[in-house]
């Protein structure tokens, strides 16, 4: 058998860190009828974002209890349900959509939370008016520009795009309605009278990527889709940890016979799109039979 290593120094410029290319060094070599490909192992980092332009998941809003629309992108991150209500949140400073408690604490009146009981998402849209303020002993922050409503309002958020399926929700907004007329004397419509609870209508699903397909330009697997599948597996650990995958037996797949100079591996999601990480440390172990070698298959 024949081990090749790839490392960083593979990495293809530009391809975010998910194409690596072996150039052999003895240049052009030929690989004969019977000779397989497995991978020995694998070393690398969870380090691809789940909130992304390119997952058109990275928007959503919300619409303050004035009826002013605050639109939301988050950058390019890896976050999970509780790093969105802290961006949220932290856009709500911003825009000073917030009460100080007479103890200085931040009261918001919108958040995204976990729901382990139900395996959901929840939104909650707090109620808030001159009456409800003052008896909470609630006040505006310095140089806010909004006052307190003399109606009950709910302040909403709206999911658009894919970011509903971070959340499991579907696109709307929670809750639904209209805010109309001149504060303080706004009203919407439809009316509530308390706090609004949702909760996720699907599962939510807080990375898109559910399985990563580690494909090889040596390989014809004719039994798989992609056909240059070399392997697959799920997300390991936690965002920003080390992982190792070594399969317990080696699975020998078929090469093309020919003469190379060189070859390919990438790494895709389940959907075949190509796969960004963050980091670039990784490596990767293959292993080529001999062609009379008996290997599994």
């Amino acid at each position: 058998m024949r081990t090749l290593i790839l490392n960083s120094s593979n990495i293809v410029k530009n391809s975010g860190n998910g194409i690596f290319e072996y150039k052999f060094p003895a240049g052009a070599i030929v690989i004969k009828q019977g000779q397989k490909l497995a991978l020995a192992s694998l070393q690398t980092y969870y380090s691809n974002f789940n909130i992304t332009d390119r997952y058109d998941n990275n928007k959503f809003s919300y619409i303050w209890i004035d009826g002013s629309v605050v639109n939301i992108v988050i950058p390019d991150s890896f976050l999970d349900v509780n790093g969105i209500n802290n961006y949220l949140h932290f856009i709500m400073i911003q825009n000073k959509h917030y009460y100080l408690t007479s103890g200085g604490d931040f009261v918001y009146l919108l958040t995204i939370s976990i729901n382990p009981s139900q395996y959901a998402v929840e939104i909650n849209s707090f109620q808030t008016s001159v009456s409800i303020a003052s008896s909470n002993s609630w006040s505006i922050p310095v140089g806010a520009t909004w006052v307190n409503p003399t109606n009950p309002i709910n302040p909403s958020i709206t999911i658009i795009n894919n970011f509903g399926l971070l959340l499991g929700f579907a696109p709307a907004t929670y809750p639904s309605g209209v805010i109309s007329g001149v504060p303080p004397s706004q009203i919407q419509t439809p009316s509530y009278s308390s706090t609004q609870i949702f909760l996720s209508s699907i599962a939510p699903q807080i990375t898109p990527v559910s399985s990563i397909v580690l494909t090889c330009s040596l390989i014809n697997n004719n039994y798989a889709i992609p056909t240059n599948q070399l392997y697959s597996y799920s997300p390991q650990g936690i965002f920003g940890e080390q992982y190792t995958i070594a399969p317990n037996q080696l699975v020998f797949i078929d090469i093309q016979a020919g003469q190379y100079s060189s070859f390919v591996c990438q790494f895709l999601d389940q959907d075949l799109n190509r796969l960004v990480l963050q980091d670039p440390i990784t490596t990767i172990l293959l292993t080529i039979s001999d062609p009379n070698e008996s290997v599994l298959l």
